[in-house]
């Protein structure tokens, strides 16, 4: 056999023997997995951190921090371990809430709290705890569908949901409330 022949043969053997084992299907079907894989990895992973917000005046208008922070870009969002919000709205209001867990969701600045949440109104010392509260930046309001107790001194109040508007200080609480106030002392 003359050599250009078996060297055609081979790169011909070659090329059925790559087709046999090459799968497009296969192909698309990891990098689908990959996609997949990549938006269920955070983009950024964080630990003990703090970042502050101001307005257009230069005013603080709120504090974040949280023990750790994993970010997904893909999703917009990032997923908080022991997050700890302060909003300041001037004239020394200030409001704190605490949770085991949170979830921030960028574009729409809103965070979600979940698990021993706490809000607690920094003058007066009443706290608000609830299993789960969302806080939206922009409008500066604070919501729950779940339970909520209010505590100020021996005060207690409950009620099956609340929207708190941290600007103007009002709590709007919303079905079957029911409160004990304790007569003060003389």
């Amino acid at each position: 056999m003359p050599r250009p022949f078996l060297q055609i043969l081979l790169a011909v053997m070659l090329g059925l023997t790559i087709s046999y084992y090459w799968s497009p299907v296969a192909r698309t079907e990891l990098n689908r997995k990959d996609a997949a894989l990549r938006q269920a990895m955070p983009g950024v992973y964080l630990q003990t951190t703090r970042s502050w917000a101001y307005n257009e005046q230069g005013a603080l208008t709120n504090i974040l921090e949280a023990r750790s922070i994993e970010q997904f870009p893909l999703r917009d969002e990032s997923l908080l371990e022991a997050p700890r919000f302060y909003a300041h709205s001037g004239d020394d209001k200030t409001w704190s809430a605490t949770a085991d867990r949170g979830q921030f969701q960028h574009r729409a600045e809103n965070l979600h709290l979940q698990d021993n949440v706490v809000l607690s109104h920094d003058q007066t010392g009443s706290r608000l705890e609830t299993a789960a509260m969302d806080i939206n930046f922009k409008k500066n309001v604070a919501t729950s569908r779940q339970a909520v107790t209010i505590t100020n001194g021996q005060n207690n109040t409950q009620a099956y949901g609340m929207t708190a508007y941290l600007e103007t200080e009002k709590i709007l609480l919303e079905p079957n409330v029911e409160s004990i106030y304790v007569q003060p002392q003389p």
